[in-house]
Parts: structure tokens; C-alpha cells; sequence
């Protein structure tokens, strides 16, 4: 449990407040049950009083080896950079221009496939 600066990980302070580690910073219980292959979430949301905070369930999603930051960590401050975006157009711009490209690609919509239905003979 604790919290980190955005200056640590190489992020703007005034687009990312903080990162707090071990819940939610807004006192959410998470992660649950249900959100177990769910890392951090980014408060990004205009209404949101905890806009511009990331949270990371544990500090093992935080950096790598080599003290950068996690994917996990670039794919929130993304978030943070296209506020009210979820995984749209904005998003995807942020996430490229941060040098991750193959994530963006990962959250762009599917086409929806149909099953095909054989007539009976």
C-alpha cells in the first residue's frame, strides 16, 4: 500500500496526480472477485473528483527490471491523456505516440462475426 508521483515513472504532474498502490485511491473495494485479471484502472472522467489518479492493485504492475514503467502503467497514463476516451480514438492515438503501438492495435473494435447457419437437408 502507498502512492508514487508522476514524476517517477517519467509522467507529467499536471496530467497524472499520483498512483496509488493496494486499491482504489477513492476508497472503491477493488480489485474484486470478478476484476481478477484487472491490473490498475485510471480515474479519467471529468466528473470524477479523483480525475488524474492511476491505481495499481499491486507494485509488481508498476516497473520493469530496468526501472521503467510497466506497460500496464503507460496503458493507464494513456487513459489520463485522453480523458472520457475509454479505448477510442483518442486513446489509441495517446497509446501509439507513448511507443506502444501493438496495444492500440489490441483494442481496436472487432468485426463481429456471425456463426453460419447450415440448412438442414
Amino acid at each position: 500500500m502507498g502512492w508514487y508521483r508522476a514524476p517517477e515513472f517519467g509522467f507529467d504532474p499536471r496530467v497524472c496526480r499520483g498512483v496509488h498502490v493496494g486499491g482504489c485511491v477513492a476508497g472503491r473495494r477493488w480489485p474484486r472477485q470478478s476484476d481478477w485479471d484487472v491490473e490498475a484502472h485510471a480515474h479519467n472522467t471529468d466528473a470524477d473528483p479523483w480525475s488524474g489518479w492511476i491505481c495499481v492493485a499491486s507494485e509488481r504492475s508498476l516497473f520493469t527490471a530496468s526501472r521503467r514503467p510497466t506497460r500496464v502503467m503507460v496503458h493507464e497514463y494513456a487513459h489520463l491523456l485522453a480523458p472520457n476516451s475509454r479505448h477510442g480514438a483518442a486513446w489509441q492515438e495517446a497509446i501509439t505516440e507513448l511507443g506502444y503501438p501493438s496495444e492500440a492495435e489490441w483494442h481496436r473494435p472487432r468485426p463481429v462475426r456471425r456463426a453460419s447457419r447450415r440448412r438442414a437437408a
